[in-house]
């Protein structure tokens, strides 16, 4: 191996005597490999130490995530809670609404609306997040299903509820259920049924009330429907009569005047025309009669059911 020297020659400029170093090679080679294992060393500890601070960062950002996540997830909780308490009500109120309308109330197990038959979380999507995060979320994605369904099946219920209510409401408008004589000396001078015919005196069956009152009293429709007839009747005298649905039907007899057209469409309480005793009468009164799909029907019945 060549082992040739070097010589250093140091010249202060002070004056002082000139210095001479000797230096072989393998000496600089190893002052070399020193230099070089100093340098890489220094190297790999910036290197290392700025890989610890990036560790570090990334670590807080990690936690701050987290803690954000978290908090997300308890406010969402805390949300879901508060919509299914509200729910609840909701559904308390469903019940009272359907009692109201004279509907089948629904079940509880059908209010909890449950979730099954299908896959609707996989863990396998939120990675290596820690297990108890991922039972909340899995808590939270059926809980947040189940109040959708139950909110669907709210939708559903209420609509039913508002058509039942306003069948309800149909009928009651087309059901004579209001004494159609608007008179303060309201009395009934005979009922339905058999009596004596106040001018023949024989025993025959009535299939009205006679109302009395007045001349010149109101008479109102007992329901909503259309005038088939207002016009002279024979012994009743000016006589109108309403054609309601459900297959009712009322007739006024013995009007004084009549103040509907036939065809005319008229709501209950509407003004039909005044008390009178026109045709076959003994004084002044009304003829009441209710026919429900061709049958005579006690009027006083439907007074007292109170629809």
């Amino acid at each position: 191996m060549d082992n040739r020297f070097f010589s250093l020659i140091i010249v202060p400029d002070s004056g002082k005597d000139i210095q001479y170093r000797s230096f072989n090679s393998q000496f600089l080679a190893v002052l070399s490999g020193v230099l070089i294992a100093v340098f890489f060393s220094c190297l790999f500890f910036i290197i290392g130490y700025h890989i610890k601070l990036r560790q570090e960062k990334n670590y807080r950002t990690a936690m701050e995530k987290r803690e954000a996540l978290l908090g997300g997830i308890h406010k969402a909780e805390m949300r879901l809670q508060t919509l299914s308490a509200k729910l609840d009500d909701v559904q308390k109120n469903d019940n009272a609404f359907r009692l109201y309308a004279s509907m089948k109330t629904l079940d509880h197990d059908m209010y909890q609306a449950g979730v099954g038959g299908h896959v609707i979380f996989d863990p396998t999507e939120l990675g290596n997040l820690a297990n108890e995060l991922v039972v909340r979320a899995e808590n939270l994605t059926y809980g947040i299903t189940r109040l959708e369904n139950q909110t669907s099946l709210e939708q559903v219920s209420l609509g039913e509820i508002q058509a039942q209510i306003r069948e309800n409401q149909e009928i009651i408008n087309s059901t004579p259920t209001i004494i159609p004589a608007l008179t303060p000396y309201l009395s009934i001078n005979s009922g339905f049924g058999f009596r004596s015919d106040p001018i023949t005196g024989y025993r025959q069956f009535h299939n009205a009330v006679d109302i009395a009152g007045r001349r010149g009293d109101r008479i109102v429709a007992a329901a909503a429907g259309v005038v088939t007839c207002a016009e002279w009747k024979g012994a009743l005298g000016q006589c109108v009569t309403i054609q309601h649905k459900y297959g009712y039907e009322t007739t006024y007899g013995h009007l004084e005047s009549i103040e509907v057209n036939i065809g005319q469409k008229v709501k209950k309480g509407d003004f039909l025309g005044t008390m009178g005793s026109t045709g076959r009468a003994t004084g002044v009164h009304l003829h009441y009669c209710v026919n429900q799909n061709g049958h005579v029907v006690n009027p006083l019945t439907l007074f007292k059911s109170g629809l």
